[in-house]
């Protein structure tokens, strides 16, 4: 059986046939294998990774001042997204999937012009990087554990420094997700 991770980059690589010399695309590895680990709808699994990696890829752009090629071509992974979107035929997922959208462009754009108090940024930083994988796990299985989701995909954040982070440093990144970690695993006993 074939991964998401590797059907996406077919698809990515066929939909740019033609583009030359444009910057890297990162795909966030850690979602894809979350993604794979569910018995859910292919399409769904590939909406959810095209659609992180569109917003990672125009975060970078963003942050980088990359070319207007870089833009395009997270227009154009975004465009992929919604091609996808439109084949799953589900409209209640297009809803929630297209409002957490908004949502986590807000949570981004209000940790990168500061507007959050220091101390909620570990939750923005969780609710950014797990609102599309529990959107579309509990769309298609509603009982789905999901428990080790948050950790698998913290643990990628200390390897992958995202560019909505970027006036942060990896130390003090560190320290967002060290404290998150305590709030997700509170210490048992007293």
């Amino acid at each position: 059986m074939e991964t998401t991770l590797n059907i996406l980059e077919t698809q990515i690589t066929q939909r740019l046939r033609g583009v030359n010399h444009y910057e890297s695309i990162y795909i966030n590895k850690t979602l894809a294998q979350i993604l794979d680990s569910y018995d859910i709808p292919q399409e769904a699994k590939l909406a959810c990774l095209t659609i992180d990696t569109a917003m990672r890829h125009l975060d970078e752009v963003s942050t980088t001042l990359s070319s207007k090629k870089s833009i395009l071509i997270g227009d154009l992974l975004s465009a992929h997204f919604y091609t996808l979107l439109a084949n799953l035929n589900d409209p209640t997922y297009q809803k929630e999937i297209s409002t957490a959208i908004v949502e986590v462009n807000e949570m981004k754009s209000s940790i990168h012009h500061e507007a959050i108090d220091i101390n909620a940024i570990g939750a923005y930083i969780l609710k950014i990087e797990n609102t599309f994988p529990l959107i579309t796990i509990k769309r298609f299985i509603p009982n789905a554990d999901t428990s080790f989701i948050n950790d698998k995909l913290i643990a990628n954040l200390s390897e992958n420094h995202p560019s909505y982070l970027s006036n942060y440093s990896k130390e003090t990144l560190e320290s967002f997700l060290d404290q998150l970690k305590t709030e997700i695993h509170p210490k048992r006993g007293n």
